[in-house]
């Protein structure tokens, strides 16, 4: 059975290949408007998807950087005259290929399972719990989340004073703000809004741009785990 994140992840694909289909169209018909704005929704559809599978699979963005690298090197082995004489581009293409094959058959736990984080918001919504974290970046950033009236509210927080880049976050705000957090008496809070809580799906997203787009959590360094009051 798959998740809700696999689900919702499949579902952007088709979204994709549909956009890359009519983009294709346009720029065969010469209209080069429509083909312009699918680019763009196209464009947002990548960075879901990017943010999403990064959340599914930690491995996600070691995988994408190495492929990159490969792409490149081959790039630069096909230039009009150029000659690896050493062998050494040939060299760093299989390193890069073995360290792909090596991430793709890793195990791994994702960063919180999605059920685990349906539950706890389900447990809260129904009074089971007073509350709870969710640490996710060292040194202890988290959100902590309690039930309101109609309203669940998530404080992003930290235990021990950040370094400096992630101090700037806080203390900036752009990057929250973008994602509908608000300061309120120094402390940045989202409120979730609903009159009867059916799914997860909306907090689960903004959680994983604010986990990987925000604070960039990497699996090698961060650990991430439920906290319950």
């Amino acid at each position: 059975m798959k998740s809700d994140l696999e689900e919702l992840i499949e579902a952007y694909e088709i979204e994709k290949v549909e956009l890359e289909k009519q983009i294709s169209e346009y720029v065969g018909e010469g209209d080069y408007i429509y083909a312009h704005y699918h680019n763009k929704a196209l464009r947002k559809i990548n960075r879901r998807l990017d943010v999403l599978k990064g959340l599914h699979n930690p491995f996600y963005r070691d995988i994408m950087e190495e492929e990159r690298r490969t792409s490149n090197l081959r790039n630069l082995m096909a230039k009009t005259g150029y000659i690896d004489y050493s062998g050494f581009i040939e060299k760093e293409i299989d390193k890069s290929e073995s360290k792909i094959q090596e991430l793709q058959r890793s195990t791994f736990s994702p960063l919180y399972d999605s059920q685990e984080i349906d539950d706890a918001l389900f447990d809260l919504e129904k009074g089971v719990i007073k509350g709870f974290k969710l640490n996710f970046k060292s040194p202890n950033i988290f959100a902590r989340f309690t039930l309101g009236d109609h309203i669940i509210e998530i404080k992003i927080l930290y235990d021990a004073s950040p370094d400096n880049y992630y101090l700037d976050i806080f203390e900036d705000g752009r990057q929250l703000r973008a994602l509908g957090f608000k300061l309120t008496e120094g402390q940045w809070i989202y409120h979730y809004h609903f009159d009867q809580f059916k799914d997860a799906l909306e907090i689960k997203i903004i959680l994983a741009r604010l986990i990987y787009d925000v604070f960039h959590y990497d699996s090698r360094y961060d650990s991430a785990k439920i906290v319950y009051d």
